[in-house]
């Protein structure tokens, strides 16, 4: 992987930055925006962090996602989550996000230390691994926003929804949910009833997806999973949309 990748262009008020990962023993970049007027002032913010789809990095999303963060009050970071396609099992970006970045940011920068404060989103891979971080760790965030989440690796390592036409989403996921492997430790679903009463009626969730998008089961099950645990939650589809960041925005 490669672990810097600054942007030929960057949007106004947004900037690109490395940190040491103890993790990765080397230096990750991170793109980081700055509400305007930030340097003027010794006011602290909220933080949203925004986690890049597959083979994506540090300054691919800054700008789609540019219409999203240039409307709120708060510091928004882009880490190099690349790590995460290397090495699925073992999770090295919840470890190097949760224990390094977040801890790093709070320090560096004038930041609301608090999980009420902090919000975080992505995209396809990123999506998934925003929302897997939010469901296991939900006192460390606010709320949660996921485009497209690429959710399968995070059911199971033989899960097949990948794919599969919309119509046949709910007897996919009453199939899956006799198994007992789809909800073992660890688990995506697992962390979700584990955490539910922490996140009902507490927490913030969203999930976007087109129902063109060959993930499109992969989100149908995550809503309806939620849905039996009445967990409230935003759940959007989009008619006709395929994996394309820019139009489930």
């Amino acid at each position: 992987m490669n672990f810097i990748n600054p942007p030929k262009k960057s949007p106004q008020n947004v900037t690109h930055k490395t940190f040491f990962s103890q993790l990765y023993n080397h230096e990750i970049g991170y793109s980081i925006y700055l509400p305007p007027g930030y340097e003027e002032n010794n006011d602290k913010y909220p933080v949203a962090y925004h986690l890049h789809g597959w083979r994506g990095n540090e300054s691919s999303e800054v700008w789609p996602m540019e219409k999203a963060y240039e409307n709120r009050r708060a510091i928004t970071v882009f880490p190099n989550s690349s790590p995460v396609i290397d090495d699925i099992d073992s999770l090295p970006v919840e470890k190097m996000l949760i224990g390094e970045l977040i801890p790093y940011i709070d320090e560096k920068y004038r930041t609301i230390p608090r999980g009420k404060n902090r919000e975080i989103s992505g995209f396809s891979m990123g999506g998934a691994m925003a929302f897997y971080c939010f469901v296991k760790h939900p006192e460390l965030f606010a709320s949660v926003t996921a485009y497209a989440g690429t959710f399968h690796h995070f059911f199971h390592k033989d899960s097949h929804t990948v794919g599969v036409a919309p119509e046949k989403a709910t007897e996919l996921y009453e199939n899956m949910i006799r198994e007992e492997r789809y909800l073992e430790k660890n688990n995506v679903l697992y962390f979700i009833r584990q955490n539910a009463d922490k996140i009902r009626g507490n927490l913030q969730i969203s999930i976007h997806v087109g129902t063109s998008d060959v993930l499109f089961c992969d989100n149908e099950i995550i809503h309806l999973y939620l849905d039996s645990l009445n967990i409230p939650h935003e759940y959007k589809k989009f008619d006709g949309v395929a994996h394309e960041l820019d139009l489930i925005l």
